[in-house]
């Protein structure tokens, strides 16, 4: 076992031993529900802009990255993700009515929110030395760069469709909205808060003719907004209400939206992930029905089945919403009519969560087919002068050598057919491995490593990222020890 893996693995079990630890820590009510004074009942479990973040702070980067040849590894990062993405959503959508038999709803949205930790396996350091696989893609080198500008527009076009519509939609619920004058709604919305932990933080509700359905709207706590119909409530069912849209906004259940939504931006072109995010919308209200479940008890039920049935309807925008769907209601009114006892089980996330650790990048893609001639070997490479130095390996033991007929290697590398891998990948020697230096004007050249079926560069004197390439039916080293003499 090498270093790498007993890091990784070192890492992943920390990790997924303290997402157990959250998730028994935060589901004993008796503990966790009797806040200290000040303290919120309600926390996120996430902070859920994580993902999104990573990915921002990646922007200011991009024009160094790109103008030093770091194209390929952007591009690795991105179909990590896709592809973990993929994995994972995939087997969540075909484990779901298991998970939600035996799984508390909590532990269900903890599952659909482990990957905004991704990025911890997205960093250079904890890349596996190389790929288990390689898959692909049957594009040349100008379509599949094409492909990703393709896929940009759809991102920014998504995402920024799904802002807009945001804003949009809220401008419009608060446009002719305003603050209940009502005492005795005023007294119970501040009982309610004082009992959620954070009396200070929840603007008062507001009247709207624009909804049909109690929602909350906002991402942060000082652009919240509980918002009503203009329809009559019994106290009974604002107590409901009021508890079920307080939950929400302590869990800031938008923000888990929104994270939603930047996954389904960024896999667009996926109708899995678009699935997968769906589902986990969800759960969070799922989960949430099981919290007003667990203060109100199992003999409001009915009541509380009454009103979801009297306000379903679609949600819009990064809202979270006492109504549900039409395709969704059925389970709701089930789980709230009909609880059946069901674990917190932590451990099965803590497991998710080590597996997305372990995993992550074993898989990449290759694109493209050219030559080393055209990929390999910088143009002053045709003079065999410019090469500096080459070194041969076998077993990590290393020889300095002379070439016996440098055209006749030229020739031989030119000629290796090469696939463009994706990724940031060190690629460390094993077996033998061939290493030269070729170098140019100012002192500056290309450094060139080849092994049993890969090979890649990266420039000499000058910042740059490497690149690497897969050669397909491998390399001939019986030739290549013929053109070779050892000094």
């Amino acid at each position: 076992m090498n270093d790498w893996l007993v890091w990784r693995l070192s890492f992943a079990l920390i990790f997924g031993a303290a997402v157990t630890w959250v998730l028994y820590r935060t589901a004993d009510p008796p503990d966790f529900l009797r806040p200290k004074k000040n303290q919120t009942r309600f926390r996120p479990l996430f902070f859920y802009g994580t993902l999104p973040l990573f990915f921002l702070v990646l922007l200011p980067f991009l024009p160094y990255t790109l103008s030093h040849g770091g194209f390929n590894t952007l591009l690795g990062t991105l179909s990590q993700v896709f592809l973990q993405l993929a994995f994972y959503d995939g087997a969540m959508l075909l484990l779901l009515p298991l998970l939600r038999r035996y799984l508390q709803p909590q532990t269900c949205v903890f599952l659909w929110m482990l990957p905004n930790y991704l990025y911890l396996a997205l960093n250079a350091s904890s890349q596996p030395p190389r790929p288990l696989v390689i898959i692909p893609v049957p594009l040349s080198a100008w379509a599949f760069q094409a492909v990703c500008w393709v896929w940009l527009a759809g991102f920014v076009g998504v995402l920024g469709w799904k802002i807009f519509s945001h804003l949009r939609f809220r401008r419009r619920i608060l446009k002719d909205a305003h603050t209940i004058t009502d005492s005795q709604t005023v007294l119970l919305w501040q009982e309610l808060a004082q009992w959620a932990g954070y009396p200070d933080r929840c603007h008062a509700p507001v009247l709207s003719p624009a909804v049909s359905a109690p929602l909350s709207i906002g991402l942060f706590a000082s652009t919240v907004r509980v918002v009503l119909p203009q329809r009559s409530y019994t106290q009974e069912e604002l107590a409901l209400i009021f508890r079920h849209e307080l939950i929400h906004i302590g869990r800031a259940d938008s923000s888990a939206k929104f994270f939603l939504t930047f996954c389904s931006a960024l896999c667009w072109f996926n109708p899995l992930v678009w699935s997968a995010m769906d589902r986990g919308a969800e759960e969070l209200e799922l989960s949430c029905d099981q919290e007003v479940l667990d203060h109100i008890g199992q003999a409001g039920g009915e009541g509380y089945a009454r009103l979801l049935l009297s306000t379903a309807e679609e949600q819009s925008g990064f809202t979270t919403c006492l109504s549900a769907s039409a395709s969704a209601l059925r389970y709701r009114l089930r789980h709230v009519l009909h609880p059946a006892y069901r674990g917190i089980h932590g451990w099965v996330a803590g497991l998710a969560i080590a597996a997305l650790m372990l995993t992550s990048g074993w898989i990449t893609l290759s694109y493209g087919r050219g030559s080393g001639r055209d990929l390999l070997l910088p143009p002053a490479a045709s003079n065999p002068c410019q090469i500096e130095s080459i070194y041969r390996f076998q077993d990590r033991e290393g020889m300095e050598c002379k070439i016996g007929d440098q055209d006749a290697l030229l020739d031989y590398l030119g000629g290796l057919e090469l696939r463009t891998v994706l990724g940031s990948y060190d690629y460390p020697p094993d077996g033998r491995w061939l290493s030269m230096t070729f170098l140019g004007p100012e002192n500056k050249g290309v450094h060139l490593t080849v092994q049993e079926d890969m090979a890649y560069t990266y420039l000499v004197n000058a910042p740059s990222f490497h690149q690497a390439y897969q050669v397909a039916g491998g390399m001939d080293w019986d030739y290549l020890d013929s053109l070779l003499v050892p000094v």
